[in-house]
């Protein structure tokens, strides 16, 4: 092989060793040790707030819905099948949390709807459920996926101002993150020490 298609190739394979170093120092950052990617989104529409399936089961691994009102009023967050999440919200207003993007964190939050929100409360389809004030959460797992979270106040009254954060945590994904970064640092040469100094015969 030429020399000149030798050096072309070490100077790609260290050029990707790099890019591999800084992507996975930078998600072994973001994850931490627990392995815990973490996703916020703030609706201020008036309606109930939902997270569809497409999030709520993106991934293998059980993951925490947390719901705030910022007027510290009563919030109430349930999970069930998606169909029927669908059927009882099918013309209240609602935002929706459709897709979350890791590492860059940013959520993509739709509004739709515009019609009065349903009393969830009111329905036995949901399998998870949790009641309070200020802030409640709940665990879904993805043992009868695909299923829905919605949040709403409790009854037919309109949230607004609310927050939900999405946290998915599994120590794999930090692992998996420093081997990409070792495999990027294995690729990338080493810088050539200081020359020897030359030594006259005697």
């Amino acid at each position: 092989m030429p020399a000149s298609t030798r050096r072309a190739l070490g100077a790609l394979v260290a050029a990707v060793g790099i890019v591999l170093v800084v992507l996975g120092s930078w998600i072994v950052v973001k994850l931490g040790p627990s392995g815990q990617a973490q996703f916020s989104a703030t609706s201020k529409a008036p309606g109930a707030m939902v997270i569809t399936s497409d999030v709520l089961n993106t991934v293998d691994v059980p993951v925490r819905v947390t719901a705030t009102r910022r007027d510290g009023g009563a919030v109430m967050l349930v999970a069930g099948p998606s169909g029927d999440a669908r059927a009882i919200l099918a013309r209240s207003a609602v935002s929706s949390v459709s897709a979350v993007h890791f590492p860059s964190g940013r959520v993509d939050l739709n509004t739709s709807g515009a019609g009065p929100v349903r009393d969830v409360h009111t329905s036995d389809v949901w399998r998870l459920t949790a009641k309070g004030t200020n802030t409640v959460a709940l665990v879904v797992d993805q043992v009868t996926s695909p299923e829905t979270a919605v949040v709403t106040s409790g009854d037919a009254t309109a949230l607004s101002e609310v927050t939900v954060t999405l946290t998915w945590a599994d120590r794999a994904w930090f692992f998996l993150a420093l081997a990409v970064m070792t495999i990027g640092a294995s690729a990338v040469p080493s810088a050539p020490g200081p020359p020897l100094p030359s030594c006259e015969p005697w």
